[in-house]
């Protein structure tokens, strides 16, 4: 017996132990001082021999849909514990082909796991699982059988009364020939379809052929000959596996005149019916709306700020060392949902040689809009730059669909809904204007330059160091109290973010609280985040024909004249800096309906002071409500004004994390450096690559206009060749002509449908020889 203080162990050691050991083995503590007793007892079973048991969790004949996921499962009991190995086709399984796991149940029971995803087609066969033991042995065989339902590759006529269908699928199809001989329509609950083999004396079948295509997929063949077509009015081919079923028709016109009127009658009113439906298409797609990105670049603006020339984003390049692999980014839960598309969650591995896995956000389009619009704000982010308080751009995948825009991951939500949810523990605190803060309250939050860059939860570079004073900034804390301070911060960097924008010529169009996200260490980032939202529902915006106005957001010669500058955005920033310090109300909240705001603002209404906003911000809100657009304060003075109310040391530290984003290797940073190597390595030694700009000069439009209603100035539009990537084609494969017109730098276009007089003149004559054919396909005439 071995004694530790007040502890003491006792063990007992069988050797060379048999069946007769087995029992129920009780150790007993007797403490003479106090009588106390205690007894714990366990039981022990020694095996002649080791065993191994084998079962499957499923069945041994397993079947998988083609690219999905296929999970096979055994339990294993077993003494000694056991080697579990898996093999296909008498091979061991590689991590490429699989993954392998085995866990430990409970007692001798042990569960293994063979994990296949993505499963392809050379992944069919035998799979075998063994589980051994010193004494005993076990094994299990798994048929996989990867399947595709049947595909009807091309039903058509082969010369003569021959008709070739060929399918495809796994396991291979079985084809079955159907004919119809009535005069009706052979609909398929007709009942007037018959199996060939009750046709037998009108039709001949050849022996299907069955082929391996390069995907895998095995093929079919089959041809069905025709004695006579003159009581046949149509055939059907159906493919049949496991999977399921596929089956087409084809039409098998009649020789007679009359039978070629009533096909030409039937198609010339499916032409007009088509022709109604198209223009009904046209009109319901014009008035519907879809989305678009608010952001906007401005060529120039005329010194009385009524004439605004913009550019395309459709015409500026995009490098393709932003595009992303879609197997690096892996979604999670979504964000927000709106009528156009979604943001979700997402992690992206290997954004960066040094960051293995990163959290991002990832818009996308629902199925059925334009991804034209995504593509425009892929652009317009690329051609900005990162910037600390802009949501910045991190890649993209352009290739195949959905379009992914990835952008940074902002883990706080939009500032309106984070002030609403901590208003409750605001606290007013003294006026910055009157007090003097030294540099020592401020901590440095800047990561250290030898560190690796960390994401938390993605480029958050506010990282304290391990020397860093307890007391948080002012500017940039962590803090769960809600202060002025954070209300001068969050005004301040929005103030900075737009300075940017101002200064890169691009118009935000949409700026509120609600477009800009907060991160950690209250770290604020504007952005569009209407992808997001139901405009249709939200209670902020107000629908105009096909489009939805932020009408409380909005100047007076924005909702007036359509008008849209940098002066417009600041009469928005005012109305943010409403929202900030009234800790996300909603502004003008005694005017509810439209009719209401817009004649106070003809009235020259302007909001009172809110609660919490010191008297020198309320003169920066009523700078920013002037009526005159030129007389309200640019960005840049702005961002002096609050520079004003804070200290030396909050503005020295904005700056050292302003100089720590751009230069540290952070995503959007570094991503933007392989970029630009990118372009080099593709431009040296080769002249620039012409960008096209198509510019409309667009002049003051009528009073009363929509946020982005339907205005055709008379101007001229020029197009330019371009050698851009993601440039689209003047004409789309529709043979449609696609003229990109913008008003108030809002985009439009018009489709107009070029036919052909040779195209007009071939279908007349095709018309004409109708009679002629003996055998045409439905889907062909029509």
């Amino acid at each position: 017996m071995e004694f530790l203080p007040n502890h003491s162990r006792t063990f007992i050691n069988i050797t060379a132990a048999t069946a007769a050991d087995s029992g129920v083995y009780v150790c007993t503590v007797e403490e003479p001082k106090h009588g106390k007793k205690v007894e714990k007892n366990i039981s022990i079973q020694v095996l002649e021999r080791g065993y191994v048991y084998l079962w499957p969790v499923s069945g041994a004949n397993v079947s998988a849909p083609l690219h999905q996921t296929v999970e096979l499962k055994v339990e294993v009991d077993a003494v000694p514990t056991p080697t579990i190995t898996w093999t296909r086709n008498n091979l061991s399984v590689t991590e490429e082909t699989a993954s392998i796991f085995t866990s430990h149940m409970t007692g001798s029971r042990y569960l293994s796991t063979m994990t296949v995803r993505q499963v392809l087609m050379n992944h069919t066969g035998s799979y075998m699982v063994t589980a051994s033991s010193d004494n005993d042995l076990a094994t299990f065989i798994f048929n996989l059988q990867v399947t595709v339902p049947p595909k009807i590759l091309s039903l058509l006529t082969s010369g003569g009364n021959a008709m070739l269908c060929v399918s495809e699928g796994a396991p291979p199809p079985f084809i079955t020939w159907y004919t119809c001989h009535s005069t009706n329509r052979c609909n398929n609950g007709s009942g007037n379809w018959r199996n060939v083999s009750a046709a037998s004396e009108t039709v001949r079948l050849q022996e299907n052929i069955t082929q391996v295509t390069e995907k895998g997929i095995p093929q079919v063949r089959s041809m069905l000959m025709l004695n006579t077509l003159s009581s046949l009015s149509a055939v059907r081919c159906e493919a049949t596996n496991s999977a399921g079923g596929r089956a087409r028709d084809l039409r098998v016109v009649s020789t007679s005149l009359f039978s070629q009127v009533i096909i030409l009658a039937a198609v010339l009113v499916l032409v007009i019916v088509a022709a109604v439906c198209l223009i009904i298409l046209i009109v319901l797609c014009r008035k519907r709306p879809c989305y678009a990105f608010s952001w906007r670049l401005i060529e120039s603006v005329s010194p009385d700020g009524r004439r605004v020339t913009y550019l395309d984003p459709d015409d500026l390049p995009y490098n393709s060392a932003w595009e992303i692999s879609r197997d690096q980014v892996s979604l999670g839960q979504i964000l927000g949902s709106g009528a156009f598309g979604h943001v979700v969650e997402a992690t992206v591995s290997n954004l960066l040689p040094s960051l293995s896995t990163a959290k991002v956000a990832v818009k996308m389009l629902k199925g059925g809009e334009k991804v034209q619009s995504l593509i425009s704000e892929l652009k317009i982010l690329v051609h900005l730059g990162p910037h600390l308080n802009v949501v910045n751009m991190l890649g993209a995948c352009t290739k195949g669909a959905p379009v992914y825009l990835i952008t940074e991951f902002c883990r706080h939500g939009d500032l309106a809904s984070y002030l609403l949810r901590n208003k409750h523990i605001f606290v007013q605190g003294d006026d910055p204007t009157r007090r003097s803060i030294t540099d020592q309250d401020y901590m440095d939050m800047v990561t250290e330059r030898g560190d690796p860059f960390v994401i938390k939860p993605i480029q958050e570079l506010l990282l304290a160091s391990a020397d860093q004073q307890e007391a948080s900034s002012p500017l940039l804390n962590d803090s769960h109290l809600l202060t002025i301070y954070d209300l001068i911060s969050f005004s301040f960097q929005v103030c900075q973010a737009m300075n940017f924008l101002s200064s890169k010529k691009c118009v935000h169009r949409d700026l509120a609280a609600r477009n800009v996200l907060v991160c950690d260490n209250k770290l604020v980032k504007i952005c569009d985040f209407s992808l997001a939202r139901d405009l249709q529902k939200h209670q902020d915006y107000v629908q105009r024909g096909n489009t939805f106005m932020p009408l409380k957001w909005m100047s007076p010669e924005s909702i007036f004249q359509n008008i849209y500058s940098s002066q417009s955005d600041v009469w928005s920033y005012g109305v943010l800096l409403w929202e900030i310090f009234s800790l996300g109300r909603c502004p003008y909240p005694d005017l509810q309906k439209t009719q209401e705001i817009c004649s106070a603002l003809k009235r020259g209404y302007r909001m009172t002071q809110p609660e919490h906003a010191l008297p020198h911000i309320f003169e920066l809100m009523q700078q920013c409500w002037e009526e005159d657009p030129l007389s309200r304060p640019s960005f840049s003075s702005l961002v002096i004004s609050l520079e004003k109310i804070m200290s030396d040391g909050s503005r020295k530290h904005y700056l050292q994390l302003t100089k720590a984003f751009l230069e540290e290797q952070n995503p959007a940073t570094a991503r933007l450096g392989e970029a630009q190597q990118h372009d080099d390595s593709h431009t040296r030694g080769s002249s620039a690559v012409e960008v096209k700009l198509h510019r409309l000069e667009v002049k003051e439009a009528e009073a009363g206009s929509s946020h982005n209603a339907s205005t055709n100035p008379a101007a001229d539009i020029t197009a330019e060749s371009s050698n851009a990537a993601l440039d689209t084609d003047r004409y789309d494969a529709t043979g449609t002509n696609n003229v990109h017109i913008y008003c108030s730098g809002v985009k439009f276009r018009y489709t107009s449908v070029t036919f052909d007089s040779k195209l007009l003149v071939l279908i007349f004559f095709s018309v004409l020889l109708l009679p002629t054919f003996r055998i045409e396909s439905a889907f062909f005439l029509l």
